[in-house]
Protein backbone atom coordinates (compact mmCIF):
# COMPACT_ATOMS: atom_id res chain seq x y z
CA UNK A 1 0.00 0.00 0.00
CA UNK A 2 1.00 3.63 -0.38
CA UNK A 3 2.62 4.75 2.83
CA UNK A 4 1.75 7.74 4.97
CA UNK A 5 3.09 10.90 3.38
CA UNK A 6 3.27 9.35 -0.10
CA UNK A 7 3.78 11.79 -2.93
CA UNK A 8 0.87 12.55 -5.21
CA UNK A 9 0.56 11.77 -8.07
CA UNK A 10 1.60 8.27 -7.09
CA UNK A 11 4.17 6.59 -9.33
CA UNK A 12 2.21 3.48 -10.33
CA UNK A 13 4.98 2.18 -12.55
CA UNK A 14 7.39 2.14 -9.63
CA UNK A 15 4.78 0.58 -7.36
CA UNK A 16 4.06 -2.15 -9.90
CA UNK A 17 7.76 -2.93 -10.25
CA UNK A 18 8.13 -3.19 -6.48
CA UNK A 19 5.36 -5.81 -6.49
CA UNK A 20 7.12 -7.89 -9.12
CA UNK A 21 5.00 -6.93 -12.13
CA UNK A 22 7.07 -7.98 -15.13
CA UNK A 23 5.35 -5.87 -17.81
CA UNK A 24 2.70 -3.20 -18.28
CA UNK A 25 1.47 -3.44 -21.86
CA UNK A 26 -0.93 -1.26 -23.86
CA UNK A 27 -2.84 -3.55 -26.17
CA UNK A 28 -6.21 -4.34 -27.75
CA UNK A 29 -8.61 -5.69 -25.15
CA UNK A 30 -12.36 -6.01 -24.78
CA UNK A 31 -12.08 -5.23 -21.07
CA UNK A 32 -10.24 -2.19 -19.66
CA UNK A 33 -7.46 -4.22 -18.08
CA UNK A 34 -6.22 -7.70 -17.29
CA UNK A 35 -3.62 -9.30 -15.05
CA UNK A 36 -2.12 -12.66 -15.96
CA UNK A 37 0.40 -14.71 -14.02
CA UNK A 38 3.36 -16.34 -15.72
CA UNK A 39 5.64 -18.53 -13.58
CA UNK A 40 4.17 -16.91 -10.49
CA UNK A 41 4.81 -13.32 -11.64
CA UNK A 42 2.11 -10.88 -12.76
CA UNK A 43 1.84 -9.13 -16.12
CA UNK A 44 -0.65 -6.27 -16.60
CA UNK A 45 -2.33 -5.39 -19.87
CA UNK A 46 -4.31 -2.18 -20.42
CA UNK A 47 -6.76 -1.30 -23.17
CA UNK A 48 -4.86 1.19 -25.30
CA UNK A 49 -7.78 3.25 -26.62
CA UNK A 50 -9.02 4.46 -23.23
CA UNK A 51 -8.43 8.05 -21.99
CA UNK A 52 -5.23 8.51 -20.00
CA UNK A 53 -6.97 9.07 -16.65
CA UNK A 54 -9.13 5.98 -17.20
CA UNK A 55 -6.06 3.86 -18.02
CA UNK A 56 -4.31 5.16 -14.92
CA UNK A 57 -7.22 4.11 -12.70
CA UNK A 58 -7.37 0.73 -14.46
CA UNK A 59 -3.65 0.25 -13.80
CA UNK A 60 -4.23 1.01 -10.10
CA UNK A 61 -7.14 -1.46 -10.15
CA UNK A 62 -4.96 -4.21 -11.62
CA UNK A 63 -2.24 -3.44 -9.08
CA UNK A 64 -4.93 -3.94 -6.43
CA UNK A 65 -5.55 -7.44 -7.81
CA UNK A 66 -1.82 -8.13 -7.45
CA UNK A 67 -1.84 -6.86 -3.87
CA UNK A 68 -4.82 -9.04 -2.98
CA UNK A 69 -3.24 -12.12 -4.57
CA UNK A 70 0.16 -11.63 -2.94
CA UNK A 71 -1.10 -11.09 0.61
CA UNK A 72 -2.01 -14.56 1.88
CA UNK A 73 -4.28 -13.24 4.63
CA UNK A 74 -6.19 -10.98 2.26
CA UNK A 75 -6.32 -13.66 -0.44
CA UNK A 76 -7.78 -16.14 2.04
CA UNK A 77 -10.39 -13.69 3.34
CA UNK A 78 -11.48 -12.67 -0.16
CA UNK A 79 -11.57 -16.19 -1.58
CA UNK A 80 -15.34 -16.44 -1.14
CA UNK A 81 -16.15 -13.09 -2.76
CA UNK A 82 -18.06 -13.15 -6.01
CA UNK A 83 -16.68 -11.34 -9.06
CA UNK A 84 -18.58 -8.08 -8.52
CA UNK A 85 -17.59 -7.84 -4.85
CA UNK A 86 -13.92 -8.44 -5.68
CA UNK A 87 -14.04 -5.81 -8.42
CA UNK A 88 -15.56 -3.30 -6.00
CA UNK A 89 -12.82 -4.06 -3.48
CA UNK A 90 -10.14 -3.49 -6.11
CA UNK A 91 -11.78 -0.22 -7.16
CA UNK A 92 -11.63 0.93 -3.53
CA UNK A 93 -7.97 -0.09 -3.23
CA UNK A 94 -7.22 1.71 -6.52
CA UNK A 95 -8.80 4.93 -5.26
CA UNK A 96 -6.86 4.59 -2.00
CA UNK A 97 -3.60 4.15 -3.91
CA UNK A 98 -4.19 7.13 -6.19
CA UNK A 99 -5.67 9.44 -3.53
CA UNK A 100 -4.35 8.39 -0.11
CA UNK A 101 -6.69 9.21 2.77
CA UNK A 102 -4.13 11.39 4.61
CA UNK A 103 -3.64 13.45 1.46
CA UNK A 104 -7.37 13.66 0.69
CA UNK A 105 -8.32 14.73 4.19
CA UNK A 106 -7.21 18.32 3.59
CA UNK A 107 -9.78 18.60 0.80
CA UNK A 108 -12.49 16.58 2.52
CA UNK A 109 -12.39 18.85 5.59
CA UNK A 110 -13.35 21.97 3.62
CA UNK A 111 -16.64 23.62 4.48
CA UNK A 112 -18.02 23.19 0.97
CA UNK A 113 -17.27 21.24 -2.20
CA UNK A 114 -17.35 22.68 -5.71
CA UNK A 115 -16.09 21.90 -9.19
CA UNK A 116 -12.93 23.95 -8.68
CA UNK A 117 -12.00 21.74 -5.73
CA UNK A 118 -12.76 18.62 -7.75
CA UNK A 119 -10.55 19.84 -10.61
CA UNK A 120 -7.75 20.59 -8.15
CA UNK A 121 -7.86 17.05 -6.74
CA UNK A 122 -8.08 15.48 -10.20
CA UNK A 123 -5.17 17.56 -11.50
CA UNK A 124 -2.85 16.82 -8.57
CA UNK A 125 -3.67 13.11 -8.36
CA UNK A 126 -3.82 12.65 -12.16
CA UNK A 127 -7.29 11.09 -12.02
CA UNK A 128 -10.66 11.82 -13.59
CA UNK A 129 -13.25 14.13 -12.07
CA UNK A 130 -15.44 11.07 -11.50
CA UNK A 131 -12.75 9.26 -9.50
CA UNK A 132 -12.09 12.42 -7.48
CA UNK A 133 -15.80 12.81 -6.68
CA UNK A 134 -16.18 9.21 -5.48
CA UNK A 135 -13.10 9.44 -3.26
CA UNK A 136 -14.07 12.85 -1.86
CA UNK A 137 -17.53 11.54 -0.93
CA UNK A 138 -15.98 8.54 0.79
CA UNK A 139 -13.31 10.36 2.77
CA UNK A 140 -15.54 13.33 3.61
CA UNK A 141 -18.60 11.27 4.43
CA UNK A 142 -20.74 13.83 2.62
CA UNK A 143 -22.77 14.07 -0.59
CA UNK A 144 -20.49 14.55 -3.60
CA UNK A 145 -22.21 13.31 -6.75
CA UNK A 146 -21.08 14.04 -10.26
CA UNK A 147 -23.68 13.86 -13.04
CA UNK A 148 -23.14 14.39 -16.75
CA UNK A 149 -26.15 15.62 -18.71
CA UNK A 150 -26.53 15.50 -22.48
CA UNK A 151 -29.18 17.30 -24.53
CA UNK A 152 -31.28 14.68 -26.32
CA UNK A 153 -33.89 15.56 -28.96
CA UNK A 154 -36.70 15.93 -26.42
CA UNK A 155 -34.96 16.68 -23.12
CA UNK A 156 -31.74 16.58 -21.11
CA UNK A 157 -30.73 13.09 -20.01
CA UNK A 158 -28.20 11.73 -17.51
CA UNK A 159 -25.46 9.96 -19.50
CA UNK A 160 -22.88 9.49 -16.75
CA UNK A 161 -22.63 9.50 -12.98
CA UNK A 162 -20.18 9.02 -10.11
CA UNK A 163 -20.57 9.00 -6.35
CA UNK A 164 -24.30 8.29 -6.58
CA UNK A 165 -25.85 6.46 -3.60
CA UNK A 166 -26.63 2.84 -4.37
CA UNK A 167 -30.41 3.34 -4.31
CA UNK A 168 -30.24 5.91 -7.11
CA UNK A 169 -27.73 4.23 -9.45
CA UNK A 170 -29.19 3.99 -12.93
CA UNK A 171 -32.45 5.62 -11.85
CA UNK A 172 -31.79 9.37 -11.95
CA UNK A 173 -33.54 11.49 -14.57
CA UNK A 174 -33.80 15.22 -15.17
CA UNK A 175 -37.30 16.54 -14.58
CA UNK A 176 -39.02 18.75 -17.14
CA UNK A 177 -38.21 21.74 -14.93
CA UNK A 178 -34.51 20.88 -14.91
CA UNK A 179 -34.52 20.42 -18.68
CA UNK A 180 -36.03 23.89 -19.10
CA UNK A 181 -33.49 25.36 -16.68
CA UNK A 182 -30.55 23.82 -18.56
CA UNK A 183 -32.01 24.96 -21.90
CA UNK A 184 -32.18 28.52 -20.63
CA UNK A 185 -28.73 28.50 -19.05
CA UNK A 186 -26.04 30.01 -21.24
CA UNK A 187 -22.81 28.04 -21.62
CA UNK A 188 -21.05 28.94 -18.43
CA UNK A 189 -18.51 27.52 -16.06
CA UNK A 190 -19.20 27.12 -12.35
CA UNK A 191 -22.64 28.42 -11.46
CA UNK A 192 -24.81 27.25 -8.57
CA UNK A 193 -28.37 26.16 -9.31
CA UNK A 194 -31.13 24.24 -7.55
CA UNK A 195 -32.22 21.27 -9.68
CA UNK A 196 -34.95 18.68 -9.42
CA UNK A 197 -34.35 15.05 -10.35
CA UNK A 198 -36.65 12.08 -10.64
CA UNK A 199 -35.86 8.61 -9.33
CA UNK A 200 -38.40 5.80 -9.66
CA UNK A 201 -41.32 8.18 -9.18
CA UNK A 202 -39.74 10.22 -6.36
CA UNK A 203 -38.69 13.84 -6.80
CA UNK A 204 -35.29 14.81 -5.42
CA UNK A 205 -34.11 18.32 -4.66
CA UNK A 206 -30.47 18.94 -5.51
CA UNK A 207 -28.06 21.81 -4.94
CA UNK A 208 -25.64 21.67 -7.87
CA UNK A 209 -22.54 23.40 -9.18
CA UNK A 210 -22.79 23.42 -12.98
CA UNK A 211 -20.37 23.61 -15.87
CA UNK A 212 -22.34 23.86 -19.11
CA UNK A 213 -20.77 23.76 -22.54
CA UNK A 214 -23.13 23.60 -25.51
CA UNK A 215 -25.18 20.42 -25.37
CA UNK A 216 -23.44 18.93 -22.34
CA UNK A 217 -23.44 19.89 -18.69
CA UNK A 218 -21.53 18.57 -15.67
CA UNK A 219 -23.25 18.90 -12.31
CA UNK A 220 -21.54 18.46 -8.95
CA UNK A 221 -24.33 17.81 -6.46
CA UNK A 222 -23.54 18.55 -2.83
CA UNK A 223 -27.04 18.24 -1.37
CA UNK A 224 -29.75 15.76 -2.31
CA UNK A 225 -33.03 15.30 -0.45
CA UNK A 226 -36.30 13.62 -1.29
CA UNK A 227 -39.17 16.07 -1.56
CA UNK A 228 -41.79 14.74 0.83
CA UNK A 229 -44.26 17.47 -0.14
CA UNK A 230 -44.92 15.99 -3.62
Amino acid sequence: MVSRGAEVPVDLQKLAESLGVTEILLTELVEDGRTTWIDGRPKIELRADRPAARMRFTLAHEIAHVLVAQDQTVARRTQGLDHDALEMLCDWIAASLLMPRDWMQRFANRNSYNLSLLRLIANHADVSLSAAAVRLAEVGGRTCMLLRFQRAPERWVVVGHAGVPREYIGALEATAETSLLLDGLASRRDVWQDLTLRSRGSILLANAHLDKSGQTCIALITSLIEDATL
